[in-house]
């Protein structure tokens, strides 16, 4: 098997299940397609890391920053999605550039700190020390594998989307935010 397709095999499966597609697959349900062009953005920068810089980013920035970082945006996210009124959603189904461009970059930067130090980054970590000579490689089967895996929990939550009430899903989302924010709070300072 060449190194691209042992990379997006290897961080496919591993994604399954995982935070960030729970994540995706939430997001979806309101941003439709345009969070799989965050999830890229994120994982081109978190595989880069992962493999040309060995974990670097979380040698730099401290766990407690980067989780407690990450939760912030996790419980800001579900505020604004239980908040949000009905019909907030035109602008980013319309194609206003600016509150889509907000919205993506909002999206790929806490998706980003989730990501940090997960199964997916460590295991293009280790296929990169593996395969020291095909890092490129290995980065692009990588971020192709997340990618892939997150585009299968977008497909579901589009589907959800469309057959239960917007409300109820919003609700349930914002939840899910909230919750996953308390967890990573829970987890950085035990």
């Amino acid at each position: 098997m060449s190194i691209f397709a042992g990379a997006f095999a290897l961080v496919f499966v591993a994604e399954a299940g995982d935070k960030s597609m729970l994540l995706a697959l939430t997001l979806a349900v309101r941003y439709r397609w345009w969070v799989l062009v965050a999830i890229a953005l994120e994982t081109a920068v978190a595989m880069a890391l992962a493999v040309v810089a060995g974990g670097v980013a979380e040698a730099v920035l401290p766990e407690r920053a980067v989780g407690s970082g990450a939760a912030l945006l996790f419980i800001a996210f579900g505020a604004w999605t239980l908040l949000a009124r009905e019909g907030a959603d035109e602008a980013i189904e319309t194609g206003s550039d600016r509150p889509l461009a907000l919205v993506i970059g909002g999206l790929a930067v806490a998706m980003f700190l989730a990501e940090l130090g997960d199964k997916t980054q460590l295991a293009a970590l280790s296929l990169a020390g593996l395969h020291a000579d095909a890092k490129v490689l290995v980065w692009l089967g990588a971020s192709a594998g997340m990618v892939a895996a997150d585009a299968v929990a977008i497909f579901v939550g589009i589907r959800l989307g469309r057959a239960l009430p917007r409300r109820m899903i919003a609700i349930v989302a914002g939840l899910a935010f909230v919750a996953f924010g308390l967890v990573t709070l829970a987890v950085t300072f035990a």
